[in-house]
């Protein structure tokens, strides 16, 4: 008699494990396309924002892509993703543009949870991820005359018309990372459906 009760046990056992396996899997899967994709994508603009724009100076300031970056992922993905790619990203540019401080990663990881707890009352569309840009421009420039302040120890009128034109550039290129950043997580799930668990 234990020997027949026992087997149906551990044929029930067997289902539970493969069921319970394949979107454990997947979750897997999706993982790493976030990793591979959200880590080009800050390679390139990281490199473009520390080294492209700086020696090339085809804009008056260098503009902040990494911000742009973390508003898209956080409409086309998700907070969680955006917040993760902002320390990572943050880490990333005081690394290679030379940052004494190191405050960058705490400067995007604020800049995340504000925009992460925003993205999830807004439909992810391009006129909203231009309005937020816009309001993040405030605090692109409350980070500057910050850093600003640190480096030089002193802030002098010419720092408005720096954030002006810093504000200006920031917002005209980083306007094209969000269709690119959505055609990119087209393959992945809808931010919706998606919990990293």
């Amino acid at each position: 008699m234990t020997k027949n009760q026992n087997r149906p046990l551990k044929i029930k056992k067997r289902v539970r494990s493969s069921t319970f396996s394949l979107p454990a899997t997947n979750i897997k899967i999706e993982t790493v396309k976030r990793i591979l994709i959200f880590s080009i994508a800050t390679l390139i603009l990281g490199t473009a924002q520390c080294s492209f724009f700086p020696l090339i100076k085809i804009c008056p300031r260098t503009p902040d892509l990494i911000m742009g970056l973390v508003l898209a992922v956080a409409l086309c993905d998700n907070a969680k993703s955006a917040t993760i790619l902002s320390i990572g990203a943050g880490f990333f540019i005081d690394t290679i543009g030379g940052g004494a401080f190191m405050l960058l990663p705490i400067i995007y990881f604020i800049y995340s949870v504000f925009i992460g707890i925003t993205s999830q009352k807004i439909l992810g569309s391009f006129p909203a991820f231009a309005v937020l840009l816009m309001a993040s421009l405030i605090f692109r420039a409350a980070t500057t005359t910050l850093m600003t302040l640190l480096y030089d120890g002193i802030i002098t009128e010419a720092i408005v018309p720096t954030l002006l034109l810093e504000a200006l550039c920031t917002f005209i290129f980083c306007l094209p990372i969000y269709p690119i950043i959505k055609l990119a997580t087209k393959p992945l799930y809808s931010r919706s459906t998606f919990k990293i668990r």
